[in-house]
């Protein structure tokens, strides 16, 4: 079979997992590509990537590769697509799909009419706790029949002492794909549909911008370093501030349903961050509440505790191994969920059996949602 090539435009973490993922299944990394040459060429030197490019355009038209990734920021993703599609490339692309729901529609317009491939890389629905889940609820259906779902956290993310100071980065701006809608809202309800077995159809909420501004420390460029960065109130007194008008916290509801059936029955799921719910403290939690019980899963992204609940007894579930296997492991917990999209995305492309993955589709139906929530107007339906 022929060898598979990909270009990769942006330079970013997210770049760094598609490339490694690619490699890892013998695609060639024909290029990397983005605005800064130094940093480009860093990262493409690093990972073997034998082009660094800052124009992503002439590379796509010289190399003409069948596969594009793209991880730049939300703002550039319509003309990347459109070219790609021009060329009849298969397509990856980061969360999320676009600055809003009508371009949103745009770019799944593009495609789907097309024989050509799309990912929507919202991966943590690929964590073997996620597969766990799915398993107890759909397969063995361990508390009956699904009747309700409650997901909370509490967001830590400007929680901090007051002190300190987070700065400004990309999560703080709209236009670069930032806020815990595009970004902690897709992977959730990626995770949930994949976890129920069912779709979400509607959704409203509200949303809240905090803060309003930050200081911009120019060094920290990487999501990785910024994570974990905190500056004295006297440090950022001397820095540029930039405003911010992405939402860092959100109370949504959804209608969860069969794929193509009739909503009238529809399950009703409630997603919030800083829950009122004592229960949901200190790391959140997903309520799955049925028939017969309750199935609790502790944390965000990632369920590291389970258990199940019949009256009074409670239940401590573990994840079989064999779904654990079933994540490759090539990197840290990210890097595997990255790969395991690629490992399935490929698949389809080579015609082989592969596990569904979220695709541009499912880009738009989540678009819709975060559009929805953020005008806070009332229920939006996220199908077609």
């Amino acid at each position: 079979m022929k060898k598979l090539t990909v270009i990769i435009i942006g330079a970013g973490w997210s770049a760094e997992g598609h490339v490694k993922a690619f490699q890892h299944y013998g695609v060639e990394v024909l290029a990397i590509c983005a605005r800064k040459p130094d940093i480009v060429k860093k990262v493409a030197d690093r990972l073997g990537v034998p082009d660094a490019s800052i124009d992503w355009r002439k590379s796509l038209l010289e190399h003409k590769p069948d596969i594009v990734a793209i991880t730049t920021p939300a703002i550039l993703r319509t003309e990347a697509v459109e070219l790609a599609v021009e060329l009849g490339c298969h397509i990856v692309c980061e969360k999320p799909l676009a600055l809003n729901a009508e371009d949103a529609t745009h770019i799944y317009n593009l495609i789907k009419e097309t024989e050509l491939k799309h990912a929507f890389a919202a991966t943590h629905r690929y964590d073997p706790s996620v597969a766990y889940i799915r398993q107890l609820l759909t397969e063995e259906k361990v508390i009956g029949d699904l009747t309700a779902v409650d997901v909370g956290w509490t967001r830590r993310i400007h929680g901090s002492p007051s002190d300190k100071i987070k700065p400004w980065n990309w999560m703080s701006s709209l236009t670069h794909g930032g806020g815990a809608l595009n970004n902690g809202l897709t992977h959730r309800l990626g995770m949930l549909e994949r976890m129920t077995g069912m779709k979400t159809t509607a959704a409203v909420g509200e949303a809240k911008i905090h803060p309003r501004k930050a200081p911009v420390v120019p060094e920290i460029r990487d999501w990785r370093v910024w994570r974990s960065t905190m500056i004295t109130q006297e440090e950022a007194s001397k820095l540029e501030w930039r405003a911010c008008d992405a939402e860092w916290d959100y109370t949504a509801f959804f209608k969860l349903g069969k794929p193509n059936k009739d909503t009238g029955n529809s399950i009703l799921v409630t997603m919030a961050t800083h829950p009122g719910v004592p229960s949901h403290k200190p790391d959140g939690g997903w309520f799955f509440y049925g028939t017969q019980g309750t199935l609790v899963g502790r944390g965000g992204h990632i369920l590291h505790h389970i258990t199940k609940h019949v009256g009074e007894e409670v239940e401590e579930l573990s994840v079989p191994q064999e779904l654990q296997d079933d994540l490759p492991q090539i990197g840290d917990e990210i890097q595997n969920k990255w790969t395991a999209l690629v490992r399935d995305f490929l698949a389809d492309i080579e015609d082989r059996p592969h596990e569904p993955y979220l695709t541009f589709q499912d880009g738009w139906r989540y678009q819709v949602a975060i559009d929805a929530i953020r005008a806070s107007t009332g229920w939006a339906q996220m199908s077609e």
